[in-house]
């Protein structure tokens, strides 16, 4: 059993650096840029709200995995210091963006699915047939929701069609 106390005990860890990095991403003091190559030189595509996005979708899976073994305890690990406060990022030079269907934010990709709404679904369960009790604007909202639905729910980003009461995330790993 030490090998699975040793696996929460990263999941714990990297879901604390995931959020501290996905604060950093939201709050516009880390920003991501994909360079292009072109005729003239190199193109950069600001690629934050894909990593913001990512950092969702890698958090709501390392919950995933701590919500499957509840009565395991992780390893105590020796904690790292707190990052140092940010500095402020200089002003991003204006940039030339070309965006492609495939590049859309998440904002514009919901004003084709308007009944959908994104945010940290309580579920419990697998996909497609999760019981979801409901979606909240913050992480910390839903894991004190998932506390209080009781065993087996947890926190996991994704979106969530309010007609259909559908709650839909990306890939998940198979039960073992």
């Amino acid at each position: 059993m030490a090998a699975i106390e040793d696996i929460l005990a990263w999941c714990n860890s990297e879901r604390t650096r995931l959020s501290h990095q996905l604060e950093q991403l939201v709050s516009g003091h880390l920003r991501t840029y994909e360079k292009q190559a072109q005729a003239n030189g190199w193109l950069e595509v600001d690629t934050t709200m894909e990593s913001i996005e990512r950092c969702r979708q890698y958090i709501s899976e390392l919950n995933a995995i701590g919500a499957r073994y509840p009565d395991v305890t992780a390893t105590p690990h020796v904690v790292a210091p707190p990052p140092p406060p940010p500095v402020a990022p200089p002003p991003a030079p204006p940039v030339q963006q070309v965006v492609t269907v495939d590049q859309r934010t998440a904002h514009d990709r919901e004003e084709f699915k308007p009944d959908w709404i994104s945010g940290w679904g309580v579920v419990k369960g697998t996909q497609p047939h999760w019981n979801c009790v409901g979606v909240y604007m913050t992480r910390t909202e839903a894991e004190a929701a998932a506390e209080q639905a009781g065993r087996g729910y947890y926190a996991r980003w994704g979106t969530y069609n309010e007609g259909s009461k559908i709650f839909s995330s990306g890939p998940s790993f198979s039960p073992l």
